[in-house]
């Protein structure tokens, strides 16, 4: 478990996942058989014609006792009259035990362009290779943000994070047992490394759960994540 644990932390980080509306904040608690793995703050701010997004995980309870792990993402951009968007910053900051990774990333129309790796990273996808992604940080606004109902469970997108080239997908969507929407998804590599070497079936599976606001939208509250060591819950408490 303890080698096992810091793995998991450090994937969690990856997509770590909430949203918010504009302006607004939104704090997550992620737990594993009941164990609070860490805390994820997610905020917005949508205009007519730009977004912008950030989140910050950070372990805390059991997860503090065995690795500490803070990541931070911001992303920024247009959004496009079809309603697509279109990134053109993108930054991340992680300290895991001590050891610093930033990386900063522009887009160049649909290109990417890694401004900033440190330290500099050996296994790196090259930025051509991920042409007409978005980056992470986008991926994660596009699946958290707040929505019309009708458009529940209608996300196929790339992310790309410097390192990888990935596939956000969700599919079939339903409702449980209280009546609220809810929807399967996967996240899968497209190119590149998986950290570690646990991403891909780490987050291969996940269900998600919508919650209605009170603008008659709806926003994801909910999300199990279907791991190798049991269920990964992250959710609003």
């Amino acid at each position: 478990m303890r080698v096992l644990f810091p793995r998991i932390a450090a994937l969690l980080v990856l997509v770590s996942l909430g949203s918010a509306a504009s302006g607004e904040q939104v704090t997550f608690v992620l737990r594993l058989a009941g164990l609070k793995l860490g805390t994820l703050a997610y905020s917005d701010n949508v205009g007519p014609s730009s977004y912008a997004a950030s989140m910050r995980f950070q372990t805390g309870g059991f997860a503090g006792l065995i690795s500490s792990v803070t990541f931070e993402a911001k992303s920024q951009g247009r959004r496009v009259p079809n309603g697509d968007l279109s990134p053109t910053k993108y930054s991340e900051e992680s300290l895991r035990d001590g050891e610093r990774e930033v990386t900063e990333i522009v887009w160049r129309g649909k290109t990417p362009e890694i401004t900033v790796e440190t330290p500099a990273q050996p296994d790196r996808l090259e930025p051509r290779e991920a042409t007409g992604s978005v980056d992470l940080m986008t991926g994660m606004h596009l699946l958290f943000r707040a929505i019309p109902s009708e458009d529940a469970c209608q996300l196929n997108t790339m992310t790309y994070d410097g390192k990888r080239l990935m596939r956000l997908k969700l599919s079939e969507p339903g409702r449980d047992r209280s009546g609220q929407m809810t929807c399967t998804g996967g996240l899968s590599r497209l190119k590149g490394v998986a950290p570690q070497g646990m991403i891909d079936t780490m987050f291969e599976a996940f269900d998600m759960t919508y919650r209605p606001l009170p603008d008659n939208r709806i926003r994801v509250y909910r999300m199990v994540l279907w791991t190798p060591v049991g269920p990964i819950i992250l959710a609003v408490e």
